[in-house]
């Protein structure tokens, strides 16, 4: 028999405000994770897959997992940030770069930024945190409130930006979840914002996670995978065109929902004044 091998899993842990966390550059997830929270701060943190590339996504056709298990993949940390060059797989002409940039406050900001080598027709990314089985309370606003998402155990419910980014949804790119027996649910009136919130109902913590909606195709909440997703892009692309997108997450009180519209202000003023690439 052959004998065994051991391979090196460099672990490398942060403490980023109240959230404390680790990234493994040789873990196929390829993302960071969240393991906890300061005392006083109890939601957080078994979030695994924190703002993870998942999926490509294509008119007509879907790659799950693309990224993660066919796109060959570099990591690099720096002192406040951790980065990830994918290279193109097959059928999917394009390369991505993604980074973390660790917040002082609690929480990380997330860029995505994609190059194609060819023109895709209603390209989407899926960007998704998996969340743990004991899962918080889910949160966005849709036509004018705070909704609480509770898919279910065999569906995944989307939330689109407009009408064309709820065409893409149908147009059986997804078809690989109803073939597992997963239904589709898209609700008609959308996302008011591109904002997930995941609360502890006890303490009012939340993790709060945002994104630009010129960037943010749709947002979903994935029962049985116990996941909260962003599409990113959902439009068609160029060849040789180059396109940014930029998350963030961040960790902040929040007894009433309202209180996490300040964050998200925030974030799109500066997102909004980074340098576009």
């Amino acid at each position: 028999m052959p004998a065994p091998i051991l391979h090196p899993l460099p672990v490398y842990e942060f403490t980023a405000g109240g959230l404390t966390g680790y990234v493994r550059l040789t873990d196929p997830d390829r993302g960071i994770q969240f393991s906890q929270a300061a005392e006083g701060k109890v939601l957080p943190a078994l979030s695994r897959e924190v703002l993870s590339l998942r999926h490509y996504l294509a008119w007509g056709g879907g790659g799950p997992l693309v990224p993660r298990e066919e796109a060959p993949c570099d990591g690099e940390v720096e002192k406040q940030s951790i980065a990830f060059q994918y290279g193109s797989a097959r059928h999917w002409p394009l390369t991505a770069a993604v980074r973390y940039q660790l917040l002082g406050e609690g929480g990380l900001d997330a860029s995505f930024t994609f190059v194609f080598s060819r023109r895709m027709a209603g390209f989407e990314a899926g960007v998704e945190t998996i969340m743990p089985r004991s899962q918080p309370a889910i949160y966005l606003r849709s036509a004018g409130r705070w909704v609480r998402a509770q898919p279910g155990l065999r569906a995944q419910c989307f939330y689109p930006r407009n009408q064309a980014a709820a065409n893409l949804i149908a147009d059986g790119r997804w078809n690989g979840l109803r073939m597992a027996g997963i239904s589709l649910a898209v609700q008609p009136q959308g996302y008011d914002y591109p904002l997930l919130v995941v609360r502890e109902e006890k303490t009012g913590w939340a993790l709060a996670y945002m994104a630009l909606t010129e960037d943010c195709s749709c947002l979903w909440v994935n029962g049985p995978q116990r996941a909260i997703g962003f599409g990113l892009l959902g439009s068609d692309v160029a060849a040789n065109s180059r396109h940014t997108c930029h998350l963030r997450v961040v960790l902040c009180p929040a007894p009433k929902l309202d209180d996490v519209l300040s964050h998200y202000r925030a974030f799109v003023q500066h997102a909004r004044g980074s340098p576009k690439r």
